[in-house]
């Protein structure tokens, strides 16, 4: 009896450890990495984190990956400032936490097969894009980002897109007729934003963003 309690402790003990972080321990550098590899909760985080990018990535296709690969980039870097400048009263490791809690989540959501067409749910680390089509087979989109964690721009805009091939164009009905443009590319939805005709570039973008702000880049489809 006593050797199987020990035996049921020694289990219990092991099955707490820390998983190995993504990286090196020993060659930690930047107060990020360090703070990862002395707390067990954001070593074991990132571990997750890790394993489940490289799943994901495995089952996109070509084009795909490589867009997941500069997300996670991004997501590197808003994680390191997140930890740098956490909010009013929030701790470094309560915000370094929150937001690889929000990354896992994202990448869990991740659906590297979606199929053909536009409707669904479209996300990346800004935000989300929803495509849905009404009772008469309209193809309306509404779209949300913001820079990640500190929000110090946001985007918005929602309308009623046309369809043309493998393409959706919303056109922005309350200012400048800038465009939203949507092409689906395997299993990501390719953003670009276009200026009306002859308007003068006068360096603050897209009149449905804030100051810098922008739809620009590759959405995943999510589950």
């Amino acid at each position: 009896m006593i050797r199987h309690l020990v035996l049921s402790a020694s289990l219990a003990i092991a099955g707490s450890a820390a998983a190995a972080p993504s990286f090196n321990c020993a060659k930690a550098a930047t107060p990020v990495e360090k703070s990862i590899c002395g707390n067990s909760v954001l070593a074991n985080q990132d571990a997750a984190i890790a394993q489940q990018y490289k799943a994901v990535r495995g089952a996109l296709d070509a084009e795909a990956a490589k867009a997941l690969n500069a997300d996670q980039k991004y997501f590197l870097s808003v994680r390191d400032n997140a930890y740098a400048e956490p909010y009013s009263q929030t701790t470094p490791f309560k915000a370094l936490s929150d937001t690889m809690r929000y990354r896992l989540e994202f990448l869990k959501a991740i659906n590297p097969k979606p199929a053909p067409g536009f409707v669904g749910k479209w996300k990346n680390i800004e935000g989300e894009i929803e495509i849905t089509q009404n009772a008469h087979g309209e193809l309306l989109v509404a779209a949300n980002s913001a820079q990640p964690y500190n929000g110090r721009w946001v985007c918005d805009l929602s309308g009623k897109a046309v369809e043309s091939g493998d393409t959706l164009t919303v056109t922005y009905q309350d200012g400048a007729p800038w465009t939203l443009t949507l092409t689906r590319r395997g299993a990501v939805l390719v953003a670009r934003e276009t200026p009306p005709a002859g308007a003068k570039e006068e360096g603050f973008g897209p009149p449905f963003c804030g100051m810098n702000g922008s739809f620009y880049g590759d959405w995943f489809a999510v589950r």
